[in-house]
């Protein structure tokens, strides 16, 4: 059972934004327009305590996802993360992910992969829709074998996945097709 736990929540282009977090670091982010109130019971339901309003120690990530929300590229690599409410293999899925470079994309084999597991392509997907922390584990830049846009769990689903690699530019010409191969490494 964790002592504290806090939540602030900010406006973005995409819409609301939430951001949960602990003494240990950022615990999940909520977008697009999770009411207050959902998010108070997913934190309960995930952490077993609802989240009290803050603003401190998520200051720095909160002005990074504004601006990255705006369309700029950030470096979110020094933003304490607490990703303990995952499965080992889940956790280093969201380690991987992390990896994968602004405006690139890799496919769920790649991922599978790289974690040690080539056969476990599945288990990656699932692991990508257990992630807590979007964008700042960009799970947005998995997609299928042949650089098709496959789920995605946020609300709004593949155009919301979409939206996000258009954020960062990454080169698509439609929903199910492909990504310039520059920016995309297969299976």
């Amino acid at each position: 059972m964790r002592q504290e736990l806090f939540y602030t929540s900010f406006r973005a282009a995409i819409g609301l934004v939430q951001v949960v977090w602990d003494s240990k670091g950022l615990l999940f982010i909520s977008f697009p327009d999770m009411p207050e109130n959902d998010l108070l019971r997913e934190a309960k339901k995930r952490f077993g305590i609802a989240p009290t309003k803050g603003e401190s120690p998520a200051g720095k990530a909160v002005e990074l996802l504004k601006r990255y929300f705006s369309g700029e590229e950030v470096d979110f690599s020094g933003i304490p993360l607490d990703l303990a409410q995952g499965t080992s293999f889940q956790q280093t899925v969201w380690k991987k992910l992390m990896e994968i470079p602004y405006g690139e994309v890799r496919s769920y084999g790649w991922v599978a992969r790289e974690v040690g597991c080539a056969r476990a392509v599945r288990a990656v997907g699932r692991a990508c829709g257990q992630n807590p922390l979007p964008p700042i584990v960009p799970c947005h830049r998995v997609v299928g074998s042949r650089g098709e846009l496959k789920g995605y769990s946020g609300p709004g689903g593949v155009s919301l996945k979409k939206t996000l690699l258009e954020l960062e530019g990454a080169n698509i010409t439609s929903v199910g097709a492909g990504f310039t191969p520059a920016h995309f490494t297969p299976c």
